[in-house]
């Protein structure tokens, strides 16, 4: 059992539990893949530098990229998968200050400003436990059902070469 954060509270609860026991946040809804926000928390020592990044990264405005810089801590972007959040984070870090928070329906001032960053790499770990543990297609079903007829029909062909031996 680990301890994670509720994605709406951002207290810690167990990775084991169907809802938070501190606001009662559904954890286990459906198999919904984690989506994550970025958090500008500072713009660094060139704002500029920073503003156009996000206007390249995420396709603002100048206007609008300036205006977030202004704001800080603003929600640069939100509804990322942890691969999008990573990239995003690693071109972010050159410039200013971010951090990576799973993402919530409506953030307030206040949430923004108390929303706790996710640990990377161990939402590497649940990002490919959340991967694995996905249905199959049915491309990769009826793959798996021809490599298991294959598998069958040489272990039968040396199970008999076997016995016709003796």
């Amino acid at each position: 059992m680990a301890l994670t954060h509720c994605p709406e509270c951002g207290r810690e609860v167990s990775d084991l539990a169907a809802a938070c026991v501190h606001c009662g946040y559904p954890l286990r809804a459906a198999s919904l893949p984690a989506r994550y926000a970025i958090i500008l928390a500072d713009p660094g020592p060139n704002s500029n530098k920073t503003a156009a990044l996000l206007c390249k990264r995420l396709t603002l405005t100048m206007e609008e990229a300036v205006q977030l810089t202004q704001e800080v801590p603003a929600v640069a972007v939100q509804g990322l998968t942890f691969q999008q959040a990573r990239d995003l984070s690693d071109a972010l870090h050159r410039a200013c200050i971010c951090k990576v928070v799973r993402d919530k329906s409506v953030w307030t001032p206040e949430a923004v400003q108390d929303a706790a960053p996710v640990d990377l790499t161990q939402e590497r770990s649940r990002a490919w436990s959340e991967r694995a543990a996905a249905p199959m297609t049915f491309g990769k079903t009826v793959g798996a059902i021809l490599c298991a007829l294959a598998i069958w029909t040489v272990a039968g062909f040396l199970l008999a070469s076997l016995l016709h031996a003796f």
